[in-house]
């Protein structure tokens, strides 16, 4: 058959259609990767175009657009008192305020609630709000700059495709910036202001995509949110059921509203809830991780109709495994989704311990694979 655009062949994908080859996603965080595909050396002045130009060579759809232009870490203190180092793909909170009470952490949550919804009313990033890991978006003052950059970089990826800037759960959010302990301390202490606290961080999510909203320029999205451990649910599916998903399908329901198909990132163990998230109308569930207990043989049996994407492990395989294993594994995934409704990448990123050459492999298996 004819060449399909990458837009094609995702929408193929996702409806089980007749496809050209299997649809390639990932995320690139490894400079040797990057240099290698692009064929020049990174620098501040070139790494945008160095990181397009690799993405348009190699992949159908990227997440997590992380330009390296800055290689040193940066410290930042935000206007509350919490401090992040930034490297070029991903923060860490590295000092919170003290709070000696669960008081204490109810009096600052109800200034970062104040916080946020003064952000929406005006169309500003809300850094409070967001996720420290380097999701395009940070750059950036006002929802409408965010647009206008995502456009222009995805003009500039020439037909591979950028997801949105992503976000994770509320729940996720608020136990990195209070902890664990602070955040259920504050749940069962303060219930009314941690509801409060988790709906302004979803109104947040929700005026973002209200303002930033087009599908002609990608009308692929995702939800990502952090479901479980290697072996279990991080949260009772009580929980989870009451609290995170309500808030994700209106995420959802909002996407598709506006024309979007909608993927789901579900990190860790998921088994129990892939139900639910097809229930709110997500389309698509990655990854599958082997190391949390799925396989793609064992999703395909039990969802024969939903795609899966991201099986290609880049905990143990990527980094530490042969050229060989690396084509071997893609085949298999491919041939136990029973050849359609796959997408293939790294369960997680290229991050910057993998092989460039186990990269490239799989990439190549999945190109040369005939369908």
């Amino acid at each position: 058959m004819n060449k399909l655009s990458s837009t094609e062949r995702l929408l193929r994908t996702l409806s089980g259609g007749e496809i050209d080859r299997v649809a390639l996603f990932d995320i690139f965080h490894n400079i040797g990767l990057i240099e290698h595909l692009a064929g020049d050396k990174v620098t501040p002045k070139n790494a945008e175009d160095l990181l397009c130009r690799a993405a348009r060579k190699s992949l159908d759809l990227i997440r997590h657009f992380s330009v390296p232009d800055n290689l040193d870490p940066v410290v930042f203190k935000d206007e509350t008192g919490f401090v992040y180092e930034y490297q070029w793909w991903t923060a860490h909170l590295v000092e919170r305020p003290v709070f000696r009470t669960s008081n204490d952490t109810e009096n600052a949550v109800k200034r970062d609630i104040k916080i946020i919804y003064d952000c929406i009313a005006k169309g500003k990033v809300c850094r409070l709000a967001r996720q420290h890991v380097m999701l395009f978006d940070e750059k950036f003052d006002t929802f409408e700059e965010v647009k206008a950059e995502f456009k222009r970089v995805t003009e500039k990826l020439d037909g591979t495709l950028m997801l949105p800037p992503e976000d994770v759960s509320a729940v996720a959010i608020a136990t990195e910036r209070y902890d664990e302990t602070g955040w259920w301390y504050l749940w069962y202490d303060y219930p009314e202001t941690a509801i409060k606290y988790l709906d302004a961080l979803t109104d947040y999510q929700l005026a973002f995509i209200e303002a930033f909203a087009d599908p002609a320029v990608c009308p692929f999205t995702q939800i990502s949110v952090m479901v479980g451990t290697g072996s279990s649910l991080l949260y009772s599916p009580g929980f989870m059921r009451s609290e995170v998903i309500p808030r994700e399908k209106k995420k959802v329901d909002l996407w598709k509203k506006h024309g979007y198909h909608v993927f789901a990132f579900l990190d860790g163990y998921k088994w129990p809830l892939i139900d639910d998230f097809i229930d709110i109308g997500v389309e698509e569930i990655h990854p599958c991780e082997t190391y949390c207990g799925m396989d793609v043989r064992t999703f395909r049996e039990k969802y024969p109709e939903i795609p899966l994407g991201q099986p290609i492990d880049c905990t143990n395989l990527l980094p530490f495994g042969s050229v060989e294993d690396v084509k071997q594994a893609v085949i298999r995934a491919i041939e136990d989704a029973g050849g359609k409704k796959i997408i293939i990448g790294s369960t997680s990123e290229i991050h910057p311990e993998v092989k460039v050459e186990n990269a490239l492999a799989m990439y190549e298996a999945a190109r040369d694979y005939r369908l």
